[in-house]
């Protein structure tokens, strides 16, 4: 595995693995027979078919536009209609996140179209999160820009 310089000088070792995170719309039922269409089909290019399992999201490659190509290509009816919520992922941020630390960074709120992310001086003067879950769509985009992985998605 190749390692990038981020993650040589930050110590993290990001890898290209999904998150476990179906698609969205998935119905959480058998019958994904892997021809994967639905990874030709997305156009971020973050799902990802693993031998025999489901098709998964890789957020660390991008955000999910919700283009609903994947489920359009799908020839088994494994999703729900999207006129529902595509999935009950929100945003967390956890303790590696480097403002916790005195460093200014807003990697996360500056992807983030939907302003789930905001920042807020201290009393130090280094801005820190400030997560909306009420705002997140979980489209992943903070995810991949975080120099520390320290955004991810959780169900609500």
């Amino acid at each position: 595995m190749a390692l990038s310089r981020r993650g040589f000088l930050t110590g993290q070792r990001r890898t290209s693995t999904p998150n476990g995170f179906t698609l969205p719309w998935w119905r959480h039922q058998p019958g994904c027979d892997g021809c994967a269409r639905c990874v030709d089909a997305c156009d971020t290019q973050i799902i990802v078919l693993l031998s025999g399992s489901e098709p998964q999201i890789d957020f660390s490659q991008g955000e999910c536009t919700f283009c609903g190509a994947c489920a359009d290509a799908c020839p088994q009816p494994l999703f729900t209609l999207r006129d529902a919520q595509p999935w009950p992922l929100r945003i967390k941020i956890d303790e590696r996140c480097i403002a916790f630390q005195g460093v200014n960074c807003r990697s996360c709120q500056e992807s983030c179209e939907q302003q789930a992310i905001t920042f807020h001086f201290n009393r130090l003067g280094v801005a820190q999160p400030e997560v909306h879950p009420e705002n997140c769509t979980g489209c992943g985009a903070c995810i991949a820009l975080c120099p520390v992985s320290a955004t991810g998605l959780a169900h609500a």
